[in-house]
């Protein structure tokens, strides 16, 4: 059986910001929480953006929809994450020794 990585745009731009290279299970865990907060600012920022055009700051449309999708993506991306590891587990637990 042989297990595929995360093809995703957005997550080799985490990678790449972040500038980490997954080697080893330590390494893994470290992204994966650093991955988790990644997108949790993500939607902090999207929500200051809303709450900020909601007080009647002056934000361009563009920009707020920018964010909104970003956001969007990243929580999407982490379901997927989290849809694979599961999947994965499963697969183990099938596993007869």
């Amino acid at each position: 059986m042989e297990i595929e990585g995360i093809n995703s745009p957005l997550f080799e731009q985490f990678l790449k910001e972040k500038k980490k290279k997954i080697e080893n299970p330590e390494d893994f865990t470290e992204v994966l929480k650093e991955f988790v907060q990644w997108v949790d600012a993500q939607q902090k920022k999207a929500k200051a953006v809303r709450e900020a055009v909601l007080r009647g700051e002056d934000i361009p449309l563009h920009q707020m929809v920018i964010e909104f999708e970003k956001a969007s993506l990243a929580l999407n991306l982490l379901i997927e994450v989290r849809n694979r590891l599961l999947e994965g587990f499963q697969d183990l637990m099938r596993m007869q020794v």
